[in-house]
């Protein structure tokens, strides 16, 4: 049977680097996972951190502009040093200054508000309505804004219905009462009071109004100093009016909480699409609200992640290379020992491995030398005596048939004579004269496989003559397997078997058939078949048995030839070659030999390699 090379060597190098790869990318799938968790819930952490500061930023700066527009408001009541401790609403009084004249009220009002819009970047515009006089004192931080002299200041007064003295805003617009021809294309939003006497009890005749227009965007000045505004600001009125919105997209309208899954400003927390950071100002009623997207956090989270798996990449590449360096390295070893091995099954002892490290590998080196030199030494011992013994065997297996054959034919020839002194008698001895010489003649163990059909040949000539023709012999050999080598008198047992046993008591239409085929894996196999009687299940296991006996124990005729081919063959090949039998009572038997399937000078040295080994 011919022998496969090998592959554990490959099969090694390949489990090194799918046990590298499965480790590496095993750890750097968790790596991974892990670090882009871990960077995506800081991330949520810090935007929430950064919004809920930003809110916190936006709604002190709120209060405080709130304030000062409070402070505005309150000052208009507190005596003034610098105008002769008369406030401002002395001015506004015509009771309190009946003999001013109105050119020195105007120059007095119209400083105080130039005044408060010079330290109050914040204000784009103030104004106050004197119902007294009728007049409209103006002040504007935008060069060239101007009030309208079509605007009824008196008759339109402060939105909001009845008069009180409340403090009134007016969200994001653009005012009316701006000259159109001045610069008059920006919203603002307008903090407004009705002016009273101070000591006033009811407050239904208001000496005027005062109106404090702010930029609608001044709340982005909070901004400057924020670390980050990945998200939208909102500033909400208390009637849900969108006062401002970084993003600039719904300024002036009101604010889409459903946009943002947001229910109830006043419960407004964080969802799955949405990081919501919210602050209530209790000075103003304002809403401050920071809305982050998801989306941008894991934006960055996969920038981040990027830059994360390029490193993770060219790990994994070095740590590949390296991996792959030292399979190569460690495999190269196993495939140098693994190639002394197959020197050794060749019959070569005198190639021994090179130990080039001390670790677990030089030790199987070391290890495999011992064992050379330890076998190289037994088989110089036992091969002489080994090959000698099995020689001498074979010698005595094969002289087991001569005598037994040629008792059978001389026996043949003599009751041939007895019975009919004619010229078969004379064929009978021509034939056996030829199996002599061709027994002489044949030198070695092997012979071809067209020689030991001949030879069964002969010898199912001289059985036709003995039983009358009572059967008939076929031969089905591919011609190519005519080459084929065998050993000596394999096949002649078991004709005579099939002549004996198979054909007893048959008179005429006897078939005995030889038939040879190469079975996978080059596997010679020779079938003797005949239609004989047959046997049973048990009288085959019985024989099977028995074919490993020495002859001498077995005690059954029919087993006597089939022992010696088998033990024959299982003496020269080994297992599990041999002898199968198969039979069907009744109809046929069938004895086949298994062995390799070689030319003759190919088995010899076969059998030669198996002894030595």
């Amino acid at each position: 049977m011919a022998r496969r090379e090998p592959h554990f060597v490959k099969g090694y190098f390949f489990k090194m680097m799918l046990s590298y790869c499965l480790v590496i990318a095993i750890g750097v799938g968790m790596v991974a996972t892990f670090t882009v968790s871990w960077v995506v819930r800081k991330l949520t952490e810090k935007e929430s951190r950064i919004g809920r500061e930003i809110v916190l930023q936006v709604r002190d700066y709120s209060d405080g502009k709130y304030k000062t527009i409070q402070n505005i408001f309150a000052q208009l009541y507190m005596p003034l040093s610098y105008y002769g401790n008369d406030s401002i609403m002395d001015y506004l009084n015509p009771r309190r200054l009946e003999t001013l004249n109105r050119k020195t009220k105007r120059e007095v009002i119209s400083g105080y508000l130039r005044d408060i819009c010079s330290a109050n970047a914040f204000i784009s515009d103030i104004f106050i309505v004197d119902y007294g006089d009728r007049d409209v004192f103006f002040f504007s931080n935008v060069s060239g804004r101007d009030t309208s002299l079509n605007y009824d200041f008196w008759s339109e007064g402060l939105p909001g219905g009845e008069i009180d003295n409340a403090l009134r805003m007016i969200p994001n617009h653009i005012p009316r009462y701006i000259n159109s021809s001045s610069v008059n294309n920006y919203s603002v939003l307008s903090y407004c009071i009705y002016l009273f006497d101070a000591n006033a009890v009811r407050f239904n005749h208001p000496l005027g109004y005062i109106v404090v227009n702010v930029w609608a965007d001044h709340f982005k000045e909070a901004l400057q100093s924020a670390e980050s505004l990945n998200g939208t600001l909102f500033v909400v009125d208390r009637n849900g009016t969108t006062l401002f919105d970084s993003s600039g997209g719904s300024t002036g309208q009101p604010f889409d909480g459903e946009k943002y899954r947001i229910a109830d400003l006043d419960a407004a927390e964080s969802n799955g699409e949405y990081v919501v950071n919210a602050q209530v100002s209790a000075r103003t009623g304002y809403r401050f609200v920071n809305i982050v997207d998801r989306d941008v956090i894991r934006r960055e989270a996969s920038a981040i992640r990027r830059s994360l798996y390029g490193i993770l990449v060219v790990c994994v590449l070095a740590a590949l290379v390296i991996s792959l360096l030292s399979a190569m390295l460690f495999s190269r070893r196993i495939e140098r020992l693994a190639r002394k091995m197959r020197d050794l099954e060749r019959g070569e002892f005198n190639e021994y491995s090179q130990v080039r490290a001390k670790d677990e590998i030089g030790y199987l080196e070391q290890s495999f030398n011992n064992m050379i030199t330890r076998l190289d030494k037994h088989i110089q011992i036992a091969y002489v005596y080994q090959l000698q013994s099995k020689t001498a065997e074979l010698k005595a297996l094969q002289a087991q048939i001569n005598p037994h054959f040629l008792f059978n034919t001389l026996e043949s020839i003599r009751v041939n004579a007895l019975m009919n002194r004619d010229a078969e008698t004379a064929k009978m001895i021509h034939i056996l004269g030829n199996l002599f010489r061709w027994n002489i003649k044949t030198r070695g163990l092997f012979v071809e496989l067209r020689e030991e059909i001949d030879y069964a040949g002969a010898f199912v000539e001289l059985q036709k003559i003995r039983y009358a023709d009572a059967f008939d012999v076929v031969t089905d050999v591919p011609q190519k397997l005519l080459a084929l080598g065998v050993p000596k008198f394999i096949l002649q047992p078991l004709v005579e078997n099939a002549i004996k046993h198979g054909q007893k008591g048959v008179s005429s239409g006897g078939i005995i058939s030889i038939e040879a085929r190469e079975a996978p894996e080059g596997t010679l196999v020779i079938a003797v078949a005949d239609n004989g009687r047959g046997m049973d299940a048990e009288t085959v296991r019985r024989i099977e048995e028995q074919l490993d006996r020495p002859e001498a124990e077995s005690g059954d005729e029919y087993s006597i030839g089939l022992s010696n081919v088998h033990q024959r063959i299982r003496i020269l090949f080994g297992e599990p070659y041999g002898l199968t039998i198969e039979s069907e009572p009744g109809v046929r038997t069938a004895v086949s030999i298994v062995m390799p399937a070689r030319r003759r000078e190919e088995l010899e040295a076969y059998v030669q390699s198996n002894h030595r080994g």
